[in-house]
């Protein structure tokens, strides 16, 4: 985390450390901007950034106040027809309480160009052909689509938005999807205005440099009569800073990656305070108890929770079999879970008043449980709301208040001393459970005297698999096998389970299973327990049978399907850190007879294997005697999360566990 401190000593000190001040000047298109070469372009890449350049500079203005203007200037190569979806090109603009105190979107200006008979056609887009989308209470999009689209166009777009919103300094992300050849971000700040910044990534900067400039700021003071007006002028050392990578390589997103937003080139900032003078700071950066009062003062957050909201208390009563507090809440949960549909996972504030939410039965996760929170309080329950950032979202800092990090709202409620974390916005989740999601490192108890940090570490989880195969020679027919199979999934896959065959059956998972399975096998007897008990883990079972012909040798892999196919860690390197969604326990049991006329020829050695010593372990023990074979196989990680001087190690160990899992027993006919 690095600070600009807007003070005259710190800038005279930082001044001679500048190294390149000239601005990046977009040239006219050319032909050879359709021919561009560099070492990040293969025949993978479907588009090429060519350079993006933004800044940010406060100007005063004519309120008395400052505008904060930010530009941005792009300009893609789209090779193919894969890339069209970079023709689509969404902005977001903030909202204020009215029109003096929203965001300008101006200055637009956008063309695509093309080569017909050896020349550059620029097809420029119509302002008109821009339009606005909501998005959330205080956003909206500002969207547009490049016309006369064709494969190696090129496409290029500029606008300038005026803020009067200080803390909305924009964040620069340097890298994407796409390789980019220059990106560069500038800016220039007022001495009274202190920003701290964070920068992230893993690509070194071509340029990261901070200086110092004098300058002077003319601001406007209305008085209703324009010849009597105020005007101020404000001069002194401003901080400037410069950003910029040359050639960026395309972020690659790999499995197990929670999101790229955690790990692209990016640099943020958050406005901590203002200097008026040395006796008149403004501290604008909030710590969470301000917050928390902040929120439940929030029409659209926690203030309904403060009104006695009477028409609840009728609803979800106890009844003569709720015997104790645990029962009564897990009532009050199960009828807000079962009542109410949720339309939008992804929301922090809410769409409606709550009482709207009731009548409707619908709305999306902070309407509904906001909803659970204000009938536990009307119930007599300790209950607050609690808001965190999904693992799609990305990593909130958890000592900062920024609430553009949060995502989610979820319910603590606390009875007889326990203190339970619910979420009524699923219906398939049982009491006290989270989605997998929700586990993205912690989350923040709203409440003004106590605004606690709740850890949601994916390592904590315990998730835990067994599977057990039984294999017996036929009775009734002559070369036929015959078997049960019985696998106990755990929590989490079990929701992923309940999702799957959300308003299907359970011969949709069924053909799951067989596509696993070897092409002879048949299966009969196929059940999926527990598939509305939300609080239990879905047991799979069914019965199988397959021949053996009459073969003289027998080829069987004893994992029937259970096994790693392939590594999921098939890059060559990884810069950033693995994040599996929980620890990994699978234990897979097989006691299997041999088939009649046969005995083992070549059996599967047996093997144990140690990841970091403690951190993890595979064993696989195999046996066989005159009449049997038997297999235990248990594969263990005793955490989720991967340091990248880890991957290497964890590439290794799941090769090896493919590999041993693919190994068959081979059988051969008695003579």
């Amino acid at each position: 985390m690095r600070n600009f401190l807007f003070l005259s000593m710190l800038l005279f000190t930082i001044a001679a450390v500048a190294q390149n001040k000239k601005e990046y000047k977009f040239n006219p298109v050319s032909i050879a901007d359709f021919n561009v070469q560099s070492p990040l372009i293969d025949s993978n890449v479907n588009a090429v950034v060519l350079a993006d350049v933004g800044s940010s500079e406060f100007v005063g203005n004519n309120n008395g106040d400052f505008t904060l203007v930010f530009k941005q200037h792009r300009r893609i190569f789209l090779r193919n027809r894969n890339a069209f979806e970079a023709a689509t090109v969404k902005i977001p603009v903030y909202l204020g309480a009215n029109f003096l105190t929203e965001e300008k979107f101006e200055d637009f200006d956008a063309a695509t160009y093309t080569i017909e008979n050896g020349q550059v056609l620029k097809t420029k887009l119509d302002k008109s052909g821009v339009f606005t989308e909501k998005l959330g209470r205080d956003r909206v999009f500002k969207k547009f689509t490049f016309p006369n689209l064709h494969e190696g166009c090129i496409i290029d777009y500029q606008y300038t938005i005026k803020s009067p919103f200080y803390t909305r300094l924009r964040q620069w992300v340097f890298q994407g999807q796409y390789p980019c050849l220059w990106s560069e971000y500038r800016v220039a700040i007022p001495s009274l205005f202190n920003y701290f910044t964070s920068q992230q990534g893993y690509v070194p900067y071509t340029i990261d440099t901070v200086w110092s400039v004098y300058k002077t700021y003319s601001i406007v003071e209305q008085t209703g009569v324009s010849s009597s007006n105020n005007i101020y002028r404000i001069s002194g050392n401003a901080t400037m800073a410069l950003w910029a990578i040359a050639d960026v390589p395309a972020f690659k997103t790999e499995n197990f990656t929670t999101t790229p937003d955690n790990y692209i080139n990016k640099i943020k900032f958050q406005l901590g305070s203002i200097t008026y003078s040395e006796n008149n700071v403004r501290q604008v950066m909030k710590n969470w108890f301000e917050t928390s009062t902040d929120l439940m003062k929030d029409e659209d957050f926690g203030l309904a929770l403060k009104d006695p909201n009477g028409w609840l208390s009728d609803v979800a009563k106890p009844t003569a079999s709720d015997t104790n507090e645990y029962l009564k809440i897990k009532r009050i949960y199960e009828y807000v879970k079962n009542t109410f549909k949720c339309n939008d996972h992804d929301a922090l504030w809410l769409s409606q008043p709550l009482k709207k939410t009731f009548q409707n039965r619908s709305g999306n996760v902070a309407d509904i449980n906001i909803l659970l929170t204000a009938l536990l309080i009307n119930h007599g329950y300790q209950a607050s709301p609690v808001i965190l950032s999904t693992r799609g979202h990305g990593f909130a800092n958890e000592s900062s208040p920024w609430l553009s990090q949060y995502n989610y709202v979820i319910s603590r409620v606390t009875a007889d001393g326990q203190s339970y974390l619910l979420d009524a916005s699923d219906e398939k989740l049982g009491f006290g459970r989270l989605p997998e999601e929700c586990y993205n490192m912690s989350a923040r108890v709203v409440d003004e005297k106590m605004p606690v940090l709740i850890p949601l570490k994916p390592d904590d989880l315990a998730e835990s698999k067994s599977t057990v195969v039984f294999v017996i020679n036929s009775e009734n027919e002559k070369n036929q096998m015959e078997g049960s199979f019985t696998s106990n999934l755990g929590y989490f896959e079990s929701h992923d389970v309940r999702e799957k065959l959300s308003g299907g059956k359970p011969e949709d998972l069924l053909k799951d299973i067989k596509k696993a399975l070897p092409s002879d096998i048949t299966i009969q007897n196929f059940t999926a327990d527990s598939l509305k008990l939300y609080d239990n883990p879905v047991s799979v079972k069914f019965e199988f049978k397959y021949g053996t012909g009459d073969e003289d040798i027998l080829y069987v892999n004893p994992m029937m399907g259970e096994g790693y196919s392939k590594n999921p860690f098939f890059a060559a390197t990884r810069s950033y850190p693995v994040e599996m969604p929980y620890p990994v326990k699978e234990i897979y049991m097989l006691n299997m007879e041999i088939p009649k006329g046969y005995k083992v020829d070549e059996l599967p050695k047996s093997a144990r294997l140690k990841f970091n010593e403690d951190e993890g372990s595979f064993d696989y023990i195999i046996s066989a005697s005159p009449s049997g074979i038997t297999l235990h196989c248990k594969l263990e990680l005793k955490k989720a999360t991967f340091k990248p001087a880890d991957y290497d190690v964890l590439r290794d160990f799941f090769a090896f566990v493919v590999k041993k899992q693919a190994e068959q027993i081979v059988l051969k006919k008695i003579k």
